[in-house]
């Protein structure tokens, strides 16, 4: 095992996929983090025909993006249809208002995503919004979304944004609907968003679920004391791929060929990990719904959809 970091930085993630692509004892990589990460680090990989499997990066400009990539979450293109047909079947709205970042590659995939997804079930987009805005205001951003006649925020930060989404979250203060991508599925939304996020619908590319076979909960709850999230499940699904892979041909052309075979499975944290022709894993995602837990150490926490009852009509 070789590790390496590099901050996210997609400067130095070029530097280090050109560092370790020229490592003949390196077979595999489990990243890079982010997209605008992986479509840096992807070209490096590809010229040193070195295998690289991400956990988080979703924008969709990296399906067939190189022979040499493969991920273990859903694309953006499966998340943003979830919450599109959610908004369209479960909450009856069809004006919706999205706040992004316009300098991440995920953020703005995730944004054209859910507009293309929203538009092909009748619905339109009245204005978006740019966290990354010198200028941005929450309050005065809800004002506007609320001035176009929007019926949903649709919230699509990166991590780097998380804090100025909170803001729009606070802001908002339960008057519309809230959806909102995977970045927004941290303990800090729980914690920091509370009661004014109560309701906010999310795209999960994994869910901790009990009622899993695989005892990958468990285990990892005993080794970290803490509760598993959905970056750590997909490392261990990246990892578990790359080591199924290895152990059927220990070299990197071998490698690369046997995670393109059709066929081809892993045993991953919930459920088997296997490849679309484009790298994409061949997988779907979670709508979950934060609520109120008493019992919770930050007082809320998400729930799937498909463990609670059906009341998205009567409250957001």
């Amino acid at each position: 095992v070789y590790k390496r970091q590099d901050n996210n930085n997609p400067e130095m993630t070029k530097q280090l996929g050109s560092l370790l692509g020229k490592n003949p004892e390196i077979l595999g990589v489990v990243g890079p983090y982010s997209s605008d990460a992986s479509l840096v680090a992807g070209e490096a990989y590809r010229q040193e025909q070195l295998v690289a499997i991400s956990p988080i990066s979703t924008s969709v400009k990296l399906s067939n993006f190189s022979p040499y990539f493969f991920r273990t979450v859903p694309n953006d293109t499966v998340a943003a249809e979830a919450l599109a047909n959610y908004a369209i079947d479960q909450l009856q709205v069809k004006k919706a208002a999205i706040f992004f970042n316009s300098k991440s590659a995920y953020s703005q995939s995730l944004k054209s995503e859910f507009l293309l997804a929203l538009s092909q079930r009748g619905g339109r987009l009245v204005t978006t919004i740019d966290l990354s805005d010198p200028n941005f205001d929450a309050g005065k951003s809800i004002k506007i979304a609320e001035e176009n006649g929007a019926e949903l925020l649709m919230l699509a930060p990166n991590t780097l944004m998380l804090d100025k989404a909170l803001e729009v979250v606070k802001a908002n203060n339960q008057k519309l609907p809230m959806l909102a991508g995977d970045d927004v599925l941290q303990a800090k939304t729980r914690a920091i968003g509370g009661q004014d996020a109560e309701g906010m619908i999310l795209a999960s590319p994994w869910y901790s679920d009990s009622d899993s076979t695989s005892d990958f909960q468990t285990r990892a709850q005993t080794l970290w004391g803490e509760e598993v999230e959905w970056r750590a499940a997909l490392a261990y699904d990246a990892t578990q791929a790359l080591v199924a892979a290895m152990t059927n041909n220990p070299t990197r052309e071998g490698i690369r060929q046997t995670l393109g075979v059709f066929g081809f499975t892993a045993n991953g944290a919930s459920d088997t990990v296997s490849f679309l022709p484009s790298g994409d894993r061949l997988a779907d995602v979670e709508l979950v719904r934060l609520v109120a837990s008493p019992n919770d150490q930050y007082g809320y926490k998400f729930i799937p959809l498909s463990k609670q009852p059906d009341n998205s009509k009567v409250k957001p």
